[in-house]
């Protein structure tokens, strides 16, 4: 009779038990086990790869390469200075609808005495340039460094989602002032895409009569429509000297320009 007794009470505690985990696991299942994401380290949710494919981004942007940096330069405006960079997307498949690049301006002991930080995009298989200008006397630098910063999974868009816009820079003109040698490029920018652009910024590069960068200005047009086209003008730096038959091939040539235009929808 008493082992019976013993019996039963074993399979009530029993089922007792099996009441009150199934009760925690269930608590555990709604409020305190982490619900599956994409930075999980786990193939779930349906996912292809781990956290990749089905809701999360495409495997493929976990092989894509890195924003190159070709170069980084900067410029005197006095009293003021101009930095640049020039970055190239490598990947032909995939752009970045945003990311984050930070200016690092060093002195000529290597103290870091600006930074700068600000956002930007880059179309699939495009070289890019970045220009800033800065409230610094250039003589004061000593060295110019850009990182990148921002460049997740989902700032990726595959090349059929975010394209680059089609457009073109047309009757360029260099205007220079007999007074101050000041110089202006003037000419007129047109969309041939078939969609409206919010904003184009157009960035034009002076340079040596053998090729070399010796400044950079720009200017922006806002809500340029398709097909449209629109006349801008960009005015450089006072006192960028220029070329001359006797004169060194470190001055200005205004006949070498490079115009580049970045479009936003």
């Amino acid at each position: 009779m008493l082992e019976k007794r013993r019996i039963k009470q074993l399979i009530y505690g029993g089922g007792y038990l099996a009441v009150i985990f199934l009760i925690l696991f269930f608590v555990y299942s709604i409020w305190l086990k982490s619900a599956a994401t994409c930075f999980d380290n786990r193939k779930n949710q349906k996912e292809i790869g781990v956290d990749c494919g089905g809701s999360c981004p495409a495997c493929e942007i976990k092989t894509l390469s890195p924003i190159a940096i070709n170069w980084t330069k900067y410029f005197s405006a006095d009293p003021k200075t101009i930095v640049a960079a020039e970055i190239k997307n490598s990947n032909s498949s995939y752009g970045a609808r945003k990311f984050t690049y930070t200016f690092d301006i060093y002195d000529k002991k290597g103290e870091k005495i600006k930074t700068l930080i600000r956002s930007s995009f880059i179309y699939p298989e495009e070289i890019k340039y970045l220009v800033e200008f800065l409230e610094i006397n250039p003589k004061e630098i000593g060295n110019v460094q850009i990182s990148f910063a921002d460049f997740n999974d989902f700032n990726w868009a595959p090349k059929e989602d975010f394209s680059k816009p089609e457009i073109e820079s047309r009757e360029i003109t260099v205007k220079i002032n007999s007074i101050d040698n000041k110089i202006e490029i003037k000419g007129i920018a047109n969309n041939k895409s078939a969609f409206s652009l919010s904003k184009i910024k157009i960035i034009a590069f002076l340079k040596t009569v053998d090729n070399m960068f010796i400044s950079v200005s720009q200017t922006e047009l806002e809500n340029l429509a398709a097909f449209d086209k629109r006349p801008f003008a960009i005015s450089f730096p006072k006192g960028i000297g220029l070329t001359s038959a006797t004169s060194s091939v470190f001055l200005a040539d205004p006949n070498k320009t490079k115009i580049y235009i970045e479009a936003a929808r």
